[in-house]
C-alpha cells in the first residue's frame, strides 16, 4: 500500500486527535513509535534497491502459493495479479459479471459494477481518484447498493480511507469471497463495511505503508509522510471498533510480502464480523 500525502503535523496532535482512554492512547502511541524503526529499514532499503522489482512483482498471471496457516502467514505480495491455492482453478464470478473474472483486471485501475439484489463488486487497483469514482458510482445507483464485494491488490492509502469512511456513512455491507484476493490497502475497505463477511479461503492481507519514490523527498520526510498515514490507518481501525493489532502485523511487514489473515484473526481481531464455511461461521459480537 502507497501513500504520496505531504509532511505531517506534529506527532503529539495525531495522539491527542484519539479517542478519550488512557489504553487506547498508549496503544497508538507505543504502535505509532515502532513504526519510527521500521520505516527507517524500509527507505534504507529503498535506497539501496533503486528501481529493481522481482519476478513476482511483475507477475500477471496468477501464482499459486500455499494457503496461509497459523504461524505459516507471510507470503509473497502480488500487486498486479492474486495467489491461487495449489489445485484450484479460479471460478470468480463476481457482482455485475456474467462469467468468470479476468485475472487481467487486477493490473488496471478499480472500476464498479451494479449486479443484482444490492449487490455491487469494486475490482482492480486502488489508484489516487479512486475514492472519487466510487462516490460517483454510488451517486449514479443511489440507494440500489447493499454490500460491495471487493477484489483487489490494494494501492493508494488515502482513497482507500475514503472509500471505507464512504462505505461506513453509507451503511454499506462489505464481503471478500473464497479465492477473493483483499490486500495492502483493499482491507481498510473491507473494514469499513457495517457488515464484513469474509470467506474462509478468502485471501485478506496486510503490509507495511511505504511512500512513492518520487514522493519521498528527504528521508526525514518521508519518515513523517509514512508515520502520518499509519497513524490515520490505526486510528481508523479503532473507530470502526477493529483492534488496532491489524496494523502490528502491518507495519512488521515488508512492502514486499503480505501478512495473510487466518479465518480465526479475522474474527478475533474483529476485521470481519463474520467468516463463512458453508454452513459453518465464525464470528464476533458486537
Amino acid at each position: 500500500m502507497f501513500t504520496n500525502e505531504d509532511t505531517p503535523g506534529r506527532l503529539e496532535a495525531l495522539i491527542n486527535a484519539i479517542p478519550e482512554g488512557a489504553v487506547l492512547r498508549g496503544v497508538f502511541a507505543g504502535l505509532l513509535t515502532a513504526t519510527i524503526g521500521l520505516v527507517v529499514l524500509d527507505f534504507r532499503e529503498l535506497s539501496q534497491r533503486d528501481d529493481e522489482l522481482s519476478l513476482l512483482e511483475t507477475k500477471i498471471e496468477p501464482v499459486e502459493m500455499a494457503r496461509p496457516k497459523e504461524d505459516d502467514q507471510v507470503r509473497p505480495y502480488l500487486p498486479r495479479t492474486m495467489p491461487v491455492a495449489p489445485g484450484i482453478r479460479q471460478r470468480l464470478v463476481l457482482p455485475g459479471y456474467k462469467k468468470t473474472l479476468d485475472p487481467k483486471v487486477m493490473q488496471e485501475a478499480m472500476v464498479f459494477r451494479l449486479g443484482s439484489k444490492g449487490q455491487a463488486s469494486a475490482v482492480g487497483l486502488i489508484k489516487p481518484g479512486t475514492a472519487k469514482s466510487f462516490q460517483r458510482f454510488l451517486a449514479k445507483h443511489k440507494s440500489k447498493v447493499k454490500r460491495i464485494t471487493l477484489h483487489s491488490p490494494g494501492g493508494s492509502v488515502p482513497d482507500a480511507l475514503d472509500m471505507a469512511r464512504t462505505i461506513r456513512k453509507r451503511k454499506l455491507a462489505t464481503y471478500v469471497p473464497d479465492d477473493g484476493y483483499c490486500a495492502s490497502s483493499c482491507p481498510l475497505v473491507f473494514a469499513g463495511g457495517t457488515k464484513r463477511v469474509a470467506g474462509r479461503k478468502a485471501w485478506i492481507g496486510v503490509h507495511r505503508v511505504y511512500t512513492l519514490k518520487s514522493a519521498i523527498g528527504t528521508l526525514q520526510e518521508g519518515m513523517a509522510a509514512a508515520q502520518q498515514i499509519s497513524a490515520r490507518c490505526q486510528n481508523f481501525l479503532i473507530e470502526m471498533e477493529v483492534s488496532p493489532r491489524v496494523w502490528i502485523h502491518a507495519m512488521t511487514t515488508p512492502k514486499e510480502r503480505l501478512y495473510v489473515f487466518t479465518p480465526k484473526e479475522l474474527a478475533e481481531l474483529k476485521l470481519a464480523t463474520k467468516v463463512t464455511n458453508g454452513r459453518k461461521t465464525a464470528s464476533r459480537t458486537r
